[in-house]
């Protein structure tokens, strides 16, 4: 204890080496089957032993680890050479059903709106608690909820990183519409909304900010450093306001609150991208009113009489 108060260093005198090759023989047999001269290449490059072990000297081991509940096994593989792995331990992670239910309906509740790098590590978690346990029922049902069951988990990675650098993206898109395309797009963020995932940014097409069902991205085609945006992306300024608890409010990037009172709220936004941001306001309904510009105001009027008109046609 002197020793490692004044270094602050594990060393050779101050180790139980007995239980260290325990605690080293049960890590590697929980990784599967192996032979004793796995075992013994393994104890001989691991730091503090460099030593070879004998057979007998292995046989203790493994009795140590029967004696605390570890069922290790012997199995002979068709190369004829005798390998051991631990079968069970009291380590185990062990959950009932209903609290293997409950993980899932948590997992549901949570992952709607939550920020891209939470759902991942959730998603990493969820497959750590499957690997450990033995209710392939579980992991079936994780996977029928999950929302990155349809996606390339390896696009999903390097698109962040691109957002995150807010890199000019060109991506094989397979559009409802068209059918797979080439899309150059200007990559901003990524986005959970109504339970599925998207990617948001410039879309140099239609030169206007836009948003790309991830599942539909079938592969990135090139990544470059972005020049400054173009000049002829036309952001438009709203301001509207909004009848709500302020505290419940939570508003996008491009949004600023520039009024509050204690059930109302005044907001700019900033966009290149009308259809995004009239599907946002609709969202609130009669709790929201445009107040400016004027042109954006009777064009969100108009469509909300396009909208009436449509349930009086015959």
């Amino acid at each position: 204890m002197k020793e490692f108060s004044k270094t602050q260093k594990v060393t050779y005198n101050l180790m139980s080496f007995t239980a260290y090759k325990a605690l080293v023989l049960f890590s590697l047999l929980s990784e599967g089957p192996k032979s004793y001269d796995e075992i013994c290449d393994y104890f001989y490059n691991k730091t503090y032993l460099n030593e070879k072990i004998s057979i007998d000297t292995l046989r203790v081991y493994i009795n140590s680890l029967k004696r605390i509940g570890c069922e290790v096994k012997r199995v002979r593989g068709t190369d004829k050479i005798s390998r051991y792995f631990i079968s069970a331990s009291p380590f185990e992670l062990k959950l009932t059903v209903e609290q293997l239910q409950s993980a899932v309906k948590v997992y549901k509740s949570i992952v709607k709106n939550i920020d891209i790098r939470d759902l991942i590590s959730i998603e990493n978690l969820f497959e750590k608690i499957g690997s450990y346990i033995d209710n392939q029922d579980f992991i079936a049902d994780i996977k029928k909820v999950s929302m990155l069951k349809d996606v390339d988990k390896n696009i999903l990675n390097e698109l962040i990183e691109c957002c995150e650098r807010n890199e000019e993206v060109t991506i094989t898109y397979n559009s409802p519409n068209s059918g797979e395309k080439q899309i150059e797009i200007l990559a901003d963020k990524i986005n959970i909304e109504n339970g599925k995932i998207y990617l948001y940014g410039f879309g140099f097409e239609y030169m206007q900010y836009g948003s790309f069902l991830l599942s539909r991205i079938k592969k990135i085609d090139d990544i470059k450093p972005a020049d400054k945006i173009p000049e002829n992306f036309r952001k438009i300024k709203v301001v509207y306001e909004l009848k709500c608890n302020p505290d419940y409010f939570t508003p996008e990037d491009n949004e600023k609150i520039i009024k509050k009172t204690s059930d109302k709220l005044t907001i700019e936004v900033q966009t290149s991208n009308e259809f995004l941001l009239k599907q946002r306001l609709l969202g609130f309904g009669a709790d929201c009113k445009i107040l400016e510009p004027d042109d954006f105001k009777n064009s969100f009027i108009q469509l909300l009489k396009n909208m009436k008109a449509g349930y009086y046609c015959d």
